[in-house]
């Protein structure tokens, strides 16, 4: 069985493992391995604890080998201060296909509407050729804001397009200051 918990500081090296081995593969996450830093990982897991969310899923057999990881966070910007941005899933390759995106997304949204009142919006990319993650997104509920056209140069020099999608909390008070 799959749990879901908090990343705490002390899982860094293995989220940093399991970003090494997706940077590895083709259309995935926006970054290739060799952007994929300890420094990376560092700053977003500090952003996503400090002031975002950040869960993941360890290795059912191996607790501290993180098999899944999901964060997005608040930037400093007061005019933004009701939007989660930034918002990035992983799955170990080996992984895939047994549901723990879905276990992990639905969790991560599940909290943001139990414990996150002062968020509104939940903020990611993904590519637009990439349907079946379009799909997958838009029945967790979100919605399509728009194209950025060719704004993704491949390695290959392909040239690919992001679609722009949020998810509103339906628990939002605005009433509330953060």
């Amino acid at each position: 069985m799959h749990i879901v918990r908090a990343v705490q500081i002390s899982d860094i090296q293995n989220i940093y493992q399991l970003y090494k081995k997706i940077g590895e593969q083709p259309g995935g996450i926006i970054r290739v391995s060799n952007e994929i830093t300890i420094d990376y990982i560092q700053d977003f897991v500090h952003k996503s604890i400090s002031d975002g969310l950040i869960l993941a899923i360890a290795h059912p057999k191996h607790e501290h080998q993180i098999i899944a990881e999901i964060h997005a966070y608040r930037i400093h910007i007061s005019a933004f201060r009701h939007i989660l941005t930034d918002l990035t899933i992983v799955v170990n390759p080996e992984f895939q296909g047994q549901g723990l995106g879905k276990l992990l997304f639905t969790s991560f949204l599940t909290k943001i509407k139990t414990s996150y009142p002062h968020i509104l919006r939940v903020e990611l990319f993904v590519r637009e050729n990439n349907t079946n993650t379009v799909q997958f997104y838009e029945k967790l509920g979100f919605i399509n804001e728009g194209k950025h056209n060719q704004k993704i140069k491949n390695l290959d020099h392909s040239i690919e397009t992001p679609i722009h999608m949020a998810w509103f909390n339906p628990e939002y008070n605005n009433d509330l200051t953060y």
